[in-house]
């Protein structure tokens, strides 16, 4: 597989690749979980390597937006296909992307505060394909656009994108991307969206319209 590789403020790419219980589903179907690996489409040759954020419903889930385009097919670490993006907010200033869920896909799905509001030194966690688990806090609960930039081995190269967030000590790396930013209580308040030299940027699904959830 080919694989997409950009700079650790475009967290999407790598070099490597609280729920509640599963929608039923027969052993040979793959499950969909938040924090799983994800490789989504990109070009003939290359793909991206994501974090799957949040499963909010049996027929869909959430990753960040620069991971992938809509209309492109999504795969788990096996190569099988478990949905496809029907829905990116890149281009509105939000990076998260909508994934339908392939049919006879059994679902965990998550808890999500669609009304979740950030203050400075409030606790988040996340759990991402490059770093694994791991804790912080809330630095600057302000949501303001804030631009990334990064490069990839495939066209255009240099790569940027702005994106409405609040800033977090979380740690994360190349591969994170996507991944879902809960509270102290596991909700997901949030999709793991960039990092800078001041911390890891969380856009809050608060942000995404009522009609995509």
């Amino acid at each position: 597989m080919g694989m997409r590789f950009r700079a650790l403020t475009a967290l999407g790419a790598s070099a490597a690749l609280v729920t509640t219980p599963a929608v039923v589903a027969d052993a040979a179907t793959p499950t969909v979980r938040s924090g799983m690996a994800i490789s989504i489409d990109d070009t003939v040759l290359t793909s991206n390597s994501c974090t799957l954020g949040a499963v909010i419903s049996a027929k869909k889930a959430l990753t960040a937006g620069h991971c992938g385009a809509v209309g492109r097919a999504v795969h788990d670490r096996t190569g099988k296909k478990i949905g496809t993006i029907t829905a990116n907010r890149i281009g509105q200033r939000l990076d998260i992307a909508v994934v339908g869920l392939a049919p006879r896909t059994s679902a965990r799905i998550d808890t999500v505060d669609w009304d979740a509001k950030f203050h400075r030194g409030q606790l988040v966690w996340k759990s991402g394909i490059t770093t694994g688990y791991g804790t912080g806090k809330v630095t600057d609960p302000a949501e303001v656009l804030r631009t990334s930039h990064g490069f990839s081995l495939a066209p255009p190269f240099l790569t940027s994108h702005d994106s409405f967030s609040v800033q977090t000590s979380l740690r994360s790396e190349s591969g994170d991307s996507g991944a879902g930013v809960r509270d102290s209580r596991g909700r997901v308040v949030g999709i793991l969206s960039s990092a800078t030299l001041e911390g890891t940027g969380v856009v809050p699904v608060s942000r995404l319209p009522r009609a995509l959830r």
